[in-house]
Parts: structure tokens; sequence; C-alpha cells
């Protein structure tokens, strides 16, 4: 599922880095009025009905079956709600704040899961996952970082006050060069473009956030983010979008964001505290 997201950003050049203020001002010509931070849901939602080759990005959706992603979402993040009640702070934290790809992220990732079986349904004659096996899925990272958010930061929010102030994007680049240094295409090339599309549409990325998985609002939010944030796609003027997939490197981005904003390491906090 990661690949559709992935492939229509393989198609632009990698991003050197957050973009500037001036940057973001990029020229906006439109034959329509575009939503934007301000909008109602409402009028992000209906902007989904605007004739797609009018819009300064032709943003189409993936002809997938979004009930079985959704179905899929859904389980994952039941059964994470319950590990993460049990799970022990330290490991949480080396799960979330662990550079993606690496292997002991993945593992730590993994024994989440394999140390709170009875978080999940029943396999019949199968045996638990291997925990470098189990911490392989994208969707399980996802939502990890979500939860976390919704537990420790439940009011998370971001202004392009802070997304453009230059000591948090200079702390951004810093510590995300390192902490993505593992990761590969297509994978690398989505998360750059969440990247960018969060700070340069911050308001729209926390509502995003906070918007119900699989609603017709993620699909306007997400919608809105790409056609106001063209400097982030690189020339790209026409894409496919799997609206999941897109939300879950939205907010693998918005997370790594509010901890450059925050100008913390973590926002999970110690055992007891």
């Amino acid at each position: 599922m990661r690949q559709l997201f992935g492939c229509l950003v393989a198609m632009s050049a990698m991003l050197a880095g957050p973009v500037s203020a001036r940057d973001a001002k990029s020229d906006k010509t439109n034959k329509v009025v575009l939503p934007d931070g301000g909008a109602s849901d409402e009028i992000i939602v209906r902007a989904l009905s605007l004739p797609r080759d009018e819009l300064p990005v032709n943003v189409r959706w993936a002809p997938v079956d979004n009930s079985a992603i959704n179905i899929t979402y859904e389980r994952a993040d039941q059964f994470l709600a319950c590990a993460m009640t049990k799970a022990d702070r330290d490991g949480l934290r080396k799960a979330v704040e662990g550079p993606p790809a690496l292997a002991s992220t993945q593992y730590a990732q993994g024994w989440l899961i394999s140390t709170n079986w009875g978080c999940y349904p029943p396999r019949g004659t199968f045996t638990p996952w291997d925990p470098g096996e189990a911490g392989q899925s994208f969707i399980d990272r996802g939502i990890l970082l979500e939860r976390t958010l919704r537990s420790f930061a439940p009011d998370a929010a971001l202004t392009p006050a802070q997304t453009f102030d230059p000591a948090v994007r200079a702390r951004f680049r810093t510590v995300e060069t390192r902490h993505n240094r593992y990761r590969q295409n297509p994978e690398m090339s989505g998360y750059i473009v969440a990247a960018c599309l969060v700070q340069t549409q911050p308001v729209l990325a926390t509502r995003l956030f906070h918007a119900p998985q699989g609603s017709d609002l993620v699909r306007g939010l997400e919608q809105a983010m790409l056609v106001n944030s063209p400097e982030c796609l690189e020339g790209v003027k026409k894409l496919s979008v799997e609206p999941t997939t897109m939300r879950l490197y939205v907010v693998d981005a918005f997370y790594r964001w509010v901890l450059a904003a925050r100008n913390v390491s973590s926002l999970i906090p110690k055992e007891g505290v």
C-alpha cells in the first residue's frame, strides 16, 4: 500500500530541505477558488467535486479497495491501542522514536506486538510473529505515531509561525537528516514530500491528524494540502493518491515537526510521569 503514494512522489526530484517562507508563496493563479486552512469542513469536502482539470494539481484517487484498507487500519488501531497500554515506556520510545527502517526500531515495534499477544485475535495454529518480522508493518508504525500523539499530546497543533521559524526549520532539518538515514525510496520520497506539505500547510496538517480515518474530510484535507502547495511536488501536475497511505505519511511528518517545534526528542514521558 505504501507504494501508491511513493510512486507519485518518485516522479519529482528529492527536496533538499524545508522550504523558506518566500518559496512557499508560489504563484497560485487558479481558475477556481481553493479552500485553505481557514475553510470549514463542509467547504473542504465540497471541493472534492471541483473539476480535476481546473486544479493546479490534478489530484485523483487510486483505484483500490478502500473498504479493505479501512478495515485493516481499524483492526490494527484497535490491537495497538491495547498493546500500547501494556507496553513499558522505554520500549515504546524505541519503537516510536527510533530511525525508520533500522533493524532495532523494527524489532522494538515487533516486540511491542509479540509480547502483547492477548491484544490480538486468535491465529489458529500459527505461532506468534518473530519481532523482527512483525515490526516491518508500515500501517502499524503510522498508527503507533498517531496513538502516541493522541495519548501524550492530544492538543498537538502546528502554525506557520512555528514551521517557518528559522530555528525550528534548522532543528528539523538537522534531526531529520540523521533520523531518516536508513529510509529508502519510494518511502523516503514520500516522507520528504509529506514533510514539505506539513511545513507549508501546518493548519491543514493539524486538521488532518484530528480528522476521522477513512472519511471524506481526510480526502478533502489531503487534496487541499496538495493543491495549495505545488512547490512540494517539484512540478508534478497530475497524481494518484491512496488516502490512508498519504495520511500515514503526513501524520509521521506532523509528529516530527511537533518535536522540532517543541524542541524535544520525544513526546513519551518517562515511567510514572
